[in-house]
């Protein structure tokens, strides 16, 4: 075993200039732990709200950074059962980047922190589901309680999450709605597996979905962009209906709180994050260990039976292009995982 690994780390708050990569002693699993021999990384949109201290946690610096990666075990902590060196694993969101943190050769992780990658996934594979199905379920099946008759609206369709979502609202059997800015990735979201596509640059959102849904409005709105977009949807949001915020896309553009479309419509207004059911012990939040356990049965199978996809816009090679990567993620321009493969 070697004596040393490359880890990265950030020593000011910024974007992906603020990365070096860094030659520090092999750190040993403690009790419940796992030393994991990181094959690849994928990136996430809270990685760059970490490093520019605009996250839900206040990174101590100097600071690691990562949340999604996959490998292989190459050494285990005392009392740990679940999993035995050589076994490959995906990190699942299960806790706080400020203990755990992962990007570089090498990465130490709680065992509730991991899942078994599926035997047929690339390591590329299995770094990219973690996040986007994990925060879909929760939302989804725990809070809305999406069933097969009922219709689902689904903001920033193409993002990594809005896919992820369509793909669970499919094989619960709901209706689904994607709304995405222009018409020019309508086909990507009807490929994914959409019913319908809103481009709510060119289209009236109510006007379509009360359409769509016979002047009922959607049951579940599952919604990254909030901001200018939070009226319209209110009032797309049928009577007693869940709105679901997990994301500010548009957080320059918050404005005032829709409170009487809210209170109008009964709208069951959620904002959420998926820490509220695995917990945080750094945000004081406690997990839902039942809720967390039907979540990584419901993603197990769905990722064995194919029905999950890992969908992937790019994938970079070697350790030292992770700056390169999240420069690309910051761009925009992504339409599935950004995944860096050592």
């Amino acid at each position: 075993m070697t004596t040393t690994t490359q880890i990265y780390r950030f020593h000011q708050y910024g974007g992906p200039e603020v990365l070096q990569l860094e030659t520090v002693p092999t750190p040993q699993p403690g009790p419940g732990e796992l030393r994991v021999r990181v094959q690849a990384m994928s990136l996430n949109r809270a990685d760059l709200l970490w490093m520019a201290n605009t996250y839900v946690e206040t990174p101590t610096l100097p600071s690691r950074v990562g949340y999604e990666i996959a490998g292989v075990v190459e050494a285990v902590g005392s009392g740990v059962t679940e999993f035995k060196v050589g076994d490959r694993v995906s990190s699942i969101p299960a806790s706080s980047i400020s203990d755990y943190a992962n990007f570089g050769e090498t990465a130490i992780l709680p065992t509730r922190g991991l899942m078994n990658t599926p035997d047929s996934f690339t390591p590329a594979q299995g770094a990219g589901f973690a996040f986007a199905y994990f925060t879909g379920y929760f939302a989804l099946l725990e809070i809305g309680r999406l069933q097969p008759y009922q219709t689902v609206l689904i903001t920033a369709g193409t993002s990594t999450t809005g896919l992820a979502a369509i793909a669970m609202a499919k094989k619960i059997g709901a209706k689904i709605i994607a709304t995405t800015r222009t018409s020019k990735k309508r086909d990507i979201l009807l490929n994914a597996g959409a019913d319908y596509v809103i481009a709510t640059e060119e289209e009236d959102l109510v006007t379509r979905v009360m359409e769509i849904t016979n002047g009922q409005g959607a049951d579940v709105v599952y919604d990254a962009v909030a901001g200018s977009l939070s009226e319209k949807l209110v009032q797309a949001t049928k009577i007693r209906g869940h709105w679901i915020v997990y994301g500010l896309l548009d957080a320059d553009n918050l404005g005032a709180f829709p409170w009487w479309g809210v209170a109008t419509r009964s709208v069951q207004f959620h904002f959420y994050k998926v820490f509220d059911f695995t917990g945080n012990q750094n945000l004081g939040l406690s997990g839902d260990e039942a809720a967390f356990a039907r979540a990584k049965a419901f993603i197990a199978a769905g990722l064995a039976d194919g029905s999950f996809p890992i969908i992937i816009d790019r994938e970079f090679q070697g350790l030292e292009s992770l700056p390169d990567a999240m420069r690309y993620m910051a761009s925009n321009q992504a339409g599935g995982k950004i995944v860096v493969t050592l």
